[in-house]
């Protein structure tokens, strides 16, 4: 029990840490995890507009089920452009995860650069043979990524994709597209001008 509040006090210090850290560029709303170990990273690109953190449950309604958690261990390094908003969603780096700007990461999003456990069950009972998976995520300007996603490690989105909720996102994808599935797969292209179709229409 005793331990268990410290761990608590810990995170909650780094939590206080982080949002003094990034205050110009990022807008905390509600208790984050945002921590990277002593030989990672994890950076807030300042810009025009702040990236916007939301883990209180009233300060998304969709219904999020957990706060935002934002980790880099084992040399992970975790970017984040300005401009960005993201929801009750876990980020996590034990390679590379870049994110760029004005990306909307909706509520309960997983973004994982990794296996987290070796495939083999030899591997998973001796921590020796432990041979973890990793690949980097790249995920391009003025992307949105729906409601309870997944991206798995190696996922390339070209800039302003769109990925549908409860997507599970494996493998590189071009801009201006819509993708939704598991696996995740092209709908259609997403390269409309709202503006022009209006036009068109009237």
């Amino acid at each position: 029990m005793f331990l268990l509040v410290i761990r608590k006090l810990g995170l909650y210090a780094k939590y206080w840490l982080a949002k003094i850290k990034y205050k110009h560029a990022v807008i905390f709303n509600g208790y984050t995890i945002c921590f990277a170990f002593p030989d990672s990273k994890i950076n807030f690109k300042y810009g025009n507009a702040k990236t916007v953190i939301n883990s209180d449950f009233v300060s998304n309604m969709v219904g999020l089920y957990q706060r935002t958690i934002i980790v880099a261990r084992y040399g992970g390094r975790v970017s984040i452009g300005s401009g960005c908003g993201i929801s009750g969603s876990t980020i996590y780096a034990m390679n590379e995860i870049s994110i760029g700007d004005n990306v909307l990461i909706g509520g309960n999003c997983k973004i994982i650069d990794n296996d987290f456990h070796p495939l083999h069950a030899s591997q998973r009972i001796d921590p020796r043979l432990e041979d973890i998976k990793k690949r980097p995520i790249i995920i391009g300007d003025g992307c949105f990524i729906g409601a309870n996603s997944i991206i798995l490690k190696g996922t390339t989105l070209g800039k302003n994709c769109v990925v549908g909720a409860g997507s599970v996102v494996s493998g590189s994808f071009p801009d201006n597209v819509i993708i939704a599935g598991n696996p995740a797969k092209i709908i259609k292209e997403n390269n409309t001008n709202p503006k022009v179709a209006y036009s068109a229409n009237k």
